[in-house]
Parts: structure tokens; C-alpha cells; sequence
């Protein structure tokens, strides 16, 4: 009984936290949507970002939300990370697409941990047998936490234990 409200006072302190419990400290994009690098370090801070139309304020949040999401930030799944021309298709092949960004994160115990998430398109390419020049043959998403490779359903695991799409997108 005692160690069940201990769990119990555990996991309500962790449901409040993961209100409010997630700061970025560091977003970095690479081939994303238009930008070819670009670096944003609010250090934890809460921050404005303006410009000009077109200038990369959507790319930046769609970058965070397809990063913990897989989804852009309207939630549609179905979108290129790559960069487009004004017909819609594809400027250069051959490019990593990623986003990776740094976070303060509470923990279950009051802790906070400085993670790093990462995720990164890639195109395939294969040469078949006989032919001079490689074919695209579709793409794979490689995720990473503090830099360690992981399984897809790993990587969505910790992404739900640390932060609720629905409240993320409030």
C-alpha cells in the first residue's frame, strides 16, 4: 500500500511535468524543406520568432513537429521534408534530410535531463545489375537518442513518455 502511493504520487508529479516539463535548447536542420543548414538555440528560453513570408518560421516548427511526430505542423503525415521546386518536384536527390535538437526534460523523479533527438531521411538508390545508373527505390528513417541508434516503435515510445502530441500542438 505504501509503495502504491508513492507510485501513485510519482506519476501525477510526472503527468504535471509533462505539461510543461520540456524546454528546447538547441534546434538544427539540415536539408529541410528549403534550408540547407540552419541552427536556432533558444537555450530553454521562450522566444519569438519572426520574418518575412518565407523566410523559414513554418519550416522551423514543421521541423520540430515531423522530429517528434513524424508530421508537420498542421499533423498531416503525408509531406516532403525535401526541398521542392514551384512545380513540386524534388531540387537535388542524394541529400540526408534532419532534424536534431536538444531539450531540458523532467523526469518521474523531479530530475532534468538534457537529451538529443535526431531524425534523418534518406533516399535509397540502387544499381541494378547491368545498368549504368542507379534507381531510387524508396527511403529509410533512421532515429537516434543521445545519439544511439533506435527502432522506430522505440523512438515513438519515448517521444509519448516525454510529450503529448495534443497538448504539443495547444
Amino acid at each position: 500500500l505504501k509503495d502504491k502511493n508513492v507510485l501513485r504520487v510519482g506519476l501525477t508529479r510526472w503527468l504535471e511535468k509533462k505539461e510543461g516539463g520540456m524546454k528546447l535548447l538547441r534546434e538544427e536542420l539540415h536539408n529541410f524543406r528549403g534550408v540547407k543548414h540552419f541552427v536556432f538555440e533558444p537555450q530553454g528560453k521562450n522566444c519569438t520568432v519572426r520574418g518575412q513570408n518565407g523566410t523559414g518560421k513554418t519550416s522551423l516548427y514543421d521541423a520540430l513537429c515531423w522530429l517528434l511526430f513524424g508530421k508537420d505542423s498542421r499533423g498531416q503525415a503525408d509531406f516532403s521534408v525535401k526541398t521542392l521546386n514551384e512545380a513540386g518536384a524534388v531540387l537535388a536527390h542524394g541529400l540526408d534530410h534532419s532534424v536534431e535538437c536538444s531539450f531540458l526534460v523532467d523526469d518521474l523523479f523531479g530530475r532534468t535531463n538534457n537529451i538529443t533527438l535526431k531524425r534523418t531521411l534518406t533516399e535509397k538508390w540502387v544499381k541494378a545489375r547491368g545498368r549504368a545508373d542507379a534507381e531510387f527505390s524508396g527511403h529509410t528513417v533512421s532515429y537516434f537518442i543521445d545519439g544511439v541508434p533506435k527502432k522506430e516503435g522505440e523512438y515513438k515510445d519515448f517521444i509519448n513518455d516525454i510529450c503529448d502530441e495534443e497538448r504539443f500542438r495547444l
